[in-house]
């Protein structure tokens, strides 16, 4: 038979006196209630002594299960005349939030739960509703969400990720010290950052660099926002511009070509787009071939692994005295497609050599989007955009996973 011992250890009830057990539907039913001492007015907080009963009430709370069993406190409460204040107001339920009838103690499980399972199984296991497990955990993250300080963020990475298929995309900032997704929100231009970048202001944060890639529209808003701070282009997006330059030249050249060599240049795409390191044997054969059949395109891509050397170096000057001569190179090269790509480069020349005095990148923001897919597939989608943006602030922390 359970005690008073049991209700303050197994279910954290303090200052309650255990009156009896039932045993109902498969339920464990406790029933308690406050000890005389530890009474006190819910309007003035004035103790016992000036208290008087006046009145009953029995309210039926959700308690941490035990095992399959579930388990229910049901509080033989009273209302009480205070003498200091005049009211006479129902005791104050220090254990439960408000009207609901679940304690707090159960809600807690329901968030660590949470963390570790997807909310339809956790429902199942509490036999509870799953709009009552979402409630619960959305209130959760919403309560730490709001702790969060700002002031301490130092550097930043911005991008976009693809929220559903029509070009619909949702713009994330996330804290590169921290691993931590500090804002969300639909878009992808400069309206959908502008917001958390004034809010990075007001919060005086003393912001050291921002991690993007070549897109105007988030260029704009930082310029905007924080004129002198150091805007650092993502290695990860200019070797995808070399790429796509590299690819579109094939394309051109094969359109020129007949028979065999066109068929060969056409079978050289993802050869061109490996690093050199990354070849085979019989890769470094066919890239060789391709120097018999057009050594502009084999120029093109010792260029673009020339490219990749540039964030080896130890200093910006060495950085700049290689980005001059690769630009100059790529322009020499008579290519359209890379004449283009040196003079954007060039254009961006500031935000590639910025690199070497913070040695930050997007890249961290990639490897994110990876989970923001993985949530979003166990989830099957999110009906609630303001709970998918919740999950997203604490992803770094964990992620729900199937067992397997």
């Amino acid at each position: 038979m359970a005690t008073t011992s049991f209700i303050y250890h197994a279910l954290g009830l303090v200052g309650y006196d255990h009156l009896k057990t039932e045993y109902k539907n498969g339920a464990v039913y406790h029933h308690v209630k406050r000890k005389h001492d530890e009474r006190y007015c819910a309007g003035c907080n004035a103790n016992w002594h000036h208290l008087t009963m006046d009145g009953r009430f029995e309210r039926c709370f959700i308690a941490l299960p035990i095992g399959s069993r579930d388990q229910c406190v049901v509080l033989h409460g009273h209302e009480q005349n205070c003498s200091v204040c005049g009211k006479t107001l129902r005791e104050p339920i220090a254990f439960a939030k408000g009207k609901r009838q679940r304690m707090k103690s159960f809600e807690r499980y329901v968030v660590e739960l949470c963390e570790i399972a997807p909310i339809k199984h956790v429902a199942q296991l509490l036999s509870i509703g799953w709009d009552t497990v979402k409630e619960i955990f959305k209130e959760h993250l919403e309560h730490r969400l709001s702790k969060r300080k700002l002031g301490q963020v130092h550097y930043i990475a911005i991008d976009e990720f693809s929220v559903r298929k029509g070009h619909q995309y949702m713009t994330v900032v996330l804290d590169l010290e921290t691993g931590e997704i500090l804002f969300v929100n639909e878009g992808k231009d400069a309206e959908a950052v502008l917001p958390f970048l004034y809010k990075l202001k007001r919060k005086k944060a003393r912001l050291s660099a921002v991690a993007i890639d070549m897109s105007p529209a988030y260029i704009k808003a930082v310029r905007e926002v924080f004129p002198d701070v150091d805007i650092v282009h993502d290695p990860y997006h200019v070797v995808a511009m070399v790429n796509q330059a590299i690819d579109e030249t094939r394309r051109d050249i094969a359109r020129d070509l007949y028979d065999t060599e066109r068929q060969c240049i056409k079978g050289s795409r993802f050869l061109l787009l490996k690093g050199m390191e990354n070849l085979s044997k019989n890769g470094f054969d066919r890239l060789m071939h391709l120097t018999e059949i057009n050594e502009p395109l084999y120029l093109a891509y010792l260029l673009k692994e020339d490219l990749r050397m540039f964030w080896a170096f130890d200093n910006e000057k060495s950085g700049r005295n290689f980005l001059d001569h690769w630009i100059s190179q790529a322009k020499d090269l008579g290519i359209k497609h890379f004449t283009k790509l040196a003079e954007t480069i060039e254009r961006h020349r500031q935000g590639l050599l910025a690199y070497f005095n913070h040695r930050i990148s997007t890249a961290p923001l990639e490897g994110m989007n990876n989970k923001i897919k993985t949530l979003k597939r166990q989830a099957y989608g999110f009906r609630d955009n303001w709970y998918f943006k919740l999950r997203l602030y604490f992803i770094h922390e964990s992620i729900p996973a199937f067992p397997g």
